[in-house]
């Protein structure tokens, strides 16, 4: 999993993959601190069918404006530039991995 900073393009890095997640995060955020770890094992899993991008949403303000971010933790599966799902809020482990297994 990537961790986004500004030194980054994220459509740069959109580009490295057919299909990407992004992960949109707060430091804050208790959900976000559960679901961290369980993004970034299945991440690593699944590494040969999607890349994984983590935003913190404060440190990125103006990429979660863009994509239209509203509560943490969302995350966002892109493909070819498009936004094909979404999912706001912790998922347990097998339905994240049911969710991508869904779209890649």
């Amino acid at each position: 999993m990537k961790q986004l900073t500004s030194d980054d393009s994220i459509e740069d890095l959109l580009l490295q993959h057919e299909h990407t997640l992004l992960y949109f995060s707060a430091s804050w955020c208790g959900p976000c601190k559960s679901m961290s770890p369980i993004v970034e094992q299945i991440s690593s899993l699944m590494s040969e069918r999607f890349n994984t991008i983590k935003v913190d949403v404060d440190n990125s303000l103006t990429i979660a404006a863009d994509y239209g971010i509203r509560s943490v933790p969302t995350m966002m599966l892109v493909s070819n530039n498009e936004i094909i799902d979404q999912r706001v809020g912790g998922l347990a482990p097998q339905q994240l991995i049911q969710w991508l297994e869904q779209h890649t």
